[in-house]
């Protein structure tokens, strides 16, 4: 399932801080707003919207600022039987709402140690915490690393230079500079240069050109392989699975996909 321990460790971590505490979280979200409400509906609390709004919000702070409220700032009433029934009723899900909350800043400590873990193991132990391949199936410790390569074998890689910042021109193996927007990635894989200007765009969105033959990305952000074969484009927080077609129609003409999984 991983390819080494760090990888294991820090994907383990990101899973339990990105999926398991937000679920938690909400679950505490939840159980707060119902422990609340129960309070709310029967003293006939004119704010109740109010207060259940911040409660999904901030739970933990806004449930402190409401008891806070409630013995001492708001007008004093009789408390009835059912008040109390609904207070002990409150104060079930209040209790659980609170060992969660516990539960999920243990968690996040535990997922956060575990990542830092993965990491300083990776750079002790030459471990890739995200390996990514070029086309050739070569393993790189990071997907920034990758280069492309043209069906001659010749290495290109992006020009990450200032002056290359909005053309995102690419580099040869012998300093030669391409202009950006005429570089494309084909359906194989295989770096393209249209240095005369002959692709016509394949999608509506532009993303894809075509020759009629073959289909093209316009590249645009960082391209790299993972362990099976599969291409993806990375661009800050975006990430785009490329040629994710189960069949290419081009004026009626079916263009395979090479790449399909």
């Amino acid at each position: 399932m991983f390819e080494n321990i760090s990888q294991g460790l820090f994907v383990a971590g990101g899973i339990g801080y990105s999926t398991l505490v937000p679920i938690l979280r909400l679950v505490v979200s939840l159980l707060m707003v119902i422990s609340t409400y129960k309070i709310l509906k029967v003293r006939q609390d004119k704010h109740k919207l109010v207060w259940i709004l911040f409660i999904w919000i901030s739970p933990i702070i806004t449930r402190i600022s409401y008891e806070i409220y409630r013995r001492w700032i708001a007008e004093k009433t009789v408390e009835n039987v059912s008040v109390n029934k609904a207070s002990k009723a409150s104060n079930v899900f209040l209790v659980l709402s609170i060992i969660i909350y516990a539960a999920a800043i243990i968690i996040t400590f535990v997922s956060v140690v575990t990542m830092g873990i993965g990491v300083v193991k990776s750079y002790v132990d030459d471990e890739p915490i995200a390996a990514a391949y070029d086309v050739y199936g070569n393993m790189y410790s990071d997907y920034i690393e990758v280069p492309l390569f043209d069906q001659e074998g010749n290495t290109y890689t992006p020009d990450r230079s200032f002056k290359s910042l909005l053309t995102n021109d690419y580099i040869d193996q012998n300093g030669n500079v391409y202009n950006g927007m005429y570089c494309y990635l084909d359906e194989n894989g295989y770096f393209y240069y249209d240095k005369n200007n002959e692709l016509v765009p394949y999608d509506e969105y532009n993303d894809y050109f075509t020759d009629g033959e073959v289909i093209y990305y316009d590249l645009f952000g960082t391209v790299y392989w993972n362990e099976d074969g599969t291409i993806y484009a990375k661009s800050g927080r975006y990430t785009e699975e490329l040629f994710d077609f189960e069949c290419l129609i081009f004026e009626g003409v079916k263009l395979s996909n090479q790449h399909d999984a």
